[in-house]
């Protein structure tokens, strides 16, 4: 056998539990994920702590996600135009950064709307740029054939991370108001140290990749999305229903915080979705090879209406708990069974703008939401707001589109993975 030239990574090991960089890129997102989820749920509780407004903690909610959203397009031409490592560095380096700030803010009692507003336009213009480049950088480290494996392995680990999230971040709320930034600035400074390890170097881009011009790279995979009109669909209702679930996560946060229910207790709460969507992840590979991605779409919108109505029907918070982590265990089968087939239909130069296009038609929604129950909690019930919910999500079932011609995860594991030259390959 002819020995590997020194300093140079040999082809991505078969064995996941033995691909070093692998385990960084997981080990790093999962440390990242914990931050995330910690400061989460201190963020809407600080809010409320600081202005005792609902409205104010849905504008907060809303300018953090919609900064992700807008940051979404010009996100797609960067991870498509340079190289996905560096582009990972620098977007966990500056989060890291950034929530230092934020975290000193809070410490030192300088944290005016104004402040936290700011925080979260930076926040969001660093984590959509990684997002788009993160999935093509899993498929840099590992194999064709262990792709789909290893994509529900790092979905898994990211939803036990979000488990943990919420229950830490309450309970170091309750500790002091800054812990939980402190905690994810050091999350992402560990996330940054694993990418810098990482031995694999992607290659440079393709001499096209991103390179149409700024207007153009930003719109190419909004093109793409909407050419495919099943996708197109199937994304649009998608969307939707992000809006109602941001709203539905905003209500049972606040709802539970009025009724005197401590960090942690709604940290603990909140917690139970990530249990329900890890559920949802494990379920999502039969799901797929049973049913049409049209039809998990509509039959998880189903039971999200039926679920989310129910919760009209009490005020008592380990039933909510329950009906929460049942939304999260049919919208992580539902999101799941979707990312496959996107990652089936996606030609290989256009995976970072594709990602982008879909990353900003799911997060434009939820501003909306957050911005929405935070005006409706002031002046209507908690229970007339989940019926609303409900019908939503309902109306969203029945506009499902009905087409099943589209890649589902049996046409994934014929094609020994989405590494193909052809068309439909992924970077």
């Amino acid at each position: 056998m002819k020995p590997r030239a020194a300093g140079r990574p040999g082809p991505p090991s078969d064995s996941l539990r033995r691909n070093r960089d692998f385990q960084l890129l997981c080990a790093g997102q999962g440390l990242s994920m914990l931050g995330s989820g910690a400061s989460a749920i201190a963020l809407p509780l600080l809010v409320l702590q600081a202005t005792h407004s609902p409205l104010h903690v849905g504008l907060v909610e809303a300018v953090w996600t919609g900064a992700l959203a807008l940051a979404c397009l010009p996100a797609g031409p960067v991870a498509d135009r340079f190289d996905r490592r560096t582009v990972l560095l620098v977007c966990e380096t500056g989060r890291a950064a950034a929530s230092a700030a934020l975290a000193t803010a809070v410490l030192t009692g300088f944290s005016p709307l104004p402040v936290l507003l700011a925080a979260g336009v930076v926040l969001g213009f660093l984590t959509a740029p990684f997002n788009a480049a993160v999935l093509p950088a899993v498929r840099q480290v590992v194999p064709e054939s262990r792709l789909a494996t290893a994509l529900a392995v790092n979905q898994v680990r990211g939803q036990f991370a979000f488990l943990l999230g919420p229950v830490v971040g309450g309970a170091l709320f309750e500790a002091g108001a800054s812990w939980p930034f402190w905690l994810d600035s050091v999350s992402y400074a560990v996330s940054a140290g694993c990418v810098g390890a990482l031995r694999t170097r992607t290659g440079p881009p393709p001499p096209d990749a991103g390179r149409e011009g700024l207007w153009r790279s930003f719109t190419v995979g909004i093109g793409f999305l909407w050419n495919e009109r099943l996708l197109r669909r199937l994304t649009l209702v998608a969307s939707a229903q992000n809006f109602v679930f941001d709203g539905v996560y905003l209500a049972i946060v606040v709802i539970s915080a009025r009724q005197g229910a401590s960090g942690l207790s709604v940290g603990m709460l909140t917690a139970t979705s990530a249990v329900g969507a890890m559920a949802g992840v494990v379920l999502a590979p039969r799901v797929g090879r049973l049913l049409s991605p049209s039809r998990v779409l509509s039959a998880t919108g189903v039971l999200c209406a039926l679920l989310v109505g129910a919760m009209a029907c009490t005020a008592s918070a380990p039933v909510l708990a329950v009906l929460l982590a049942g939304c999260t265990l049919a919208v992580a089968v539902s999101g799941s069974v979707l990312t496959v087939a996107r990652l089936v239909r996606t030609p290989a130069h256009l995976q970072g703008r594709a990602n982008s296009a879909i990353g900003l038609l799911f997060m434009a929604a939820p501003p909306l939401g957050s911005s929405l129950t935070g005006l409706f909690l002031d002046e209507l019930p908690g229970h007339v707001l989940f019926l609303l919910f409900g019908a939503l999500l309902a109306a969203l079932a029945a506009a499902s589109p009905r087409d099943a011609a589209l890649g589902t995860a049996d046409s994934l594991d014929r094609s020994n993975g989405v590494g193909h030259t052809r068309a439909h390959a992924m970077d």
